[in-house]
């Protein structure tokens, strides 16, 4: 899941993406700094601007591309 979530970090041009927790939480990725893999973890800020939370590898269960809403 790592290289996976490398991968999403390293498109060009940038494309939302959402993590998958076995929790069932979901982390969505609104921009290329709001999520580093730092080790063996992915550190995702939260939408609160001031939070982040350390995920393992191990809790992630899908990786997904977020579509544009049309206006």
């Amino acid at each position: 899941m790592l290289e996976q979530v490398r991968s999403f970090l390293r498109n060009t041009p940038f494309r939302r993406f959402e993590i998958h927790c076995s929790s069932g939480e979901v982390f969505r990725v609104e921009h290329p700094e709001n999520a580093a893999i730092v080790g063996q973890q992915v550190v995702v800020a939260l939408a609160d601007n001031v939070n982040a939370i350390m995920i393992s590898p191990l809790h992630i269960v899908e990786i997904s591309g977020v579509q544009r809403v049309a206006a």
